[in-house]
């Protein structure tokens, strides 16, 4: 376990960073490029060094998972495209959770396609907080738990998992790869690590707490996650490129998705008791 800290800690750092303002854009480095890459079957990897973003290639058009800030949309239509495949055939965009550096970018993917903005009902009113200056941020559908998204074959299952937002989502699917099928969880988020960044809605800790439970329950085989860091994404990368012949798919890591979770839920339950320990020093 001390290992596993000392491996989990430095990589997660970065994105516990305080959200900017959305008109500042990104942190510095989060929005470099990075390869686009096949993660499994029909879904890509298409976004920057940190923000995640995923592309699902249909017969019917594609669907793009998180659109991250606003000037991160031209890294991800450039990774999209690298690719082979056109930035204009996204049919479907998925909203991140409701914060800038998931769904900035959503006005812009909206106007450069003409994507349905799909956007899960409980964060769709802190959503609509995040939109360049004299515009509406744009929601043509609402999803709640349970529902689906499909297009082309492809079907994506919402999962609520609130806590780090109200109503952060969770998606899961079946890929496929050398005849057999893999579930694959793409995680919404369960940094709880710096509560005074976060919204504090009332009931967020029994929420967390709650989400850390449900997040067990998935038979997660291939998972993924908002933050490339958070799934040690440029690691798996490296294994990727030098996978041969029968070697196993590095996204495929059931393990490290258990592992995920325990980091995360004892850094929550650790933020959680000093900033408790910090009151009760002030109350005295």
């Amino acid at each position: 376990m001390r290992i596993m800290r000392k491996l989990l800690l430095p990589a997660v750092a970065l994105a516990f960073l305080p959200l900017p303002a959305f008109s500042q854009g990104a942190p510095a480095g989060w929005n470099d490029p990075f390869p686009p890459h096949r993660i499994m079957d029909n879904m890509y990897y298409v976004g920057t060094k940190e923000l995640a973003s995923f592309l699902f290639v249909t017969p019917a058009g594609n669907i793009l998972m998180n659109s991250d800030y606003e000037s991160s949309v031209p890294v991800i239509q450039a990774s999209v495209e690298k690719l082979g495949f056109k930035f204009s055939d996204i049919k479907i965009l998925i909203a991140g959770h409701a914060h800038p550096d998931h769904v900035g970018g959503d006005n812009l993917v909206k106007e450069l396609t003409g994507a349905q903005v799909v956007v899960g009902r409980v964060d769709a009113p802190k959503t609509k907080d995040f939109h360049p200056a004299g515009k509406e941020h744009p929601i043509d559908r609402l999803v709640d738990d349970g529902e689906t998204v499909t297009l082309g074959g492809t079907t994506l299952t919402a999962h609520l998992m609130p806590g780090h937002t109200r109503g952060c989502l969770a998606w899961t699917t079946d890929l496929k790869e050398d005849g057999k099928t893999y579930h694959a969880f793409i995680e919404c988020s369960l940094n709880g690590q710096f509560l005074q960044s976060l919204d504090n809605y009332p009931g967020m800790i029994d929420d967390f707490r709650a989400t850390y439970k449900k997040a067990r329950t998935f038979p997660v085989d291939l998972w993924v996650s908002s933050h490339a860091s958070f799934y040690g994404m440029a690691a798996k990368y490296e294994k990727l490129k030098t996978r041969g012949p029968g070697d196993p798919n590095p996204f495929v890591d059931p393990e490290g998705y258990k592992a995920h979770v325990d980091q995360y839920e004892k850094s929550f339950e650790a933020a959680l008791a000093q900033r408790q320990a910090q009151a009760a020093g002030k109350g005295k």
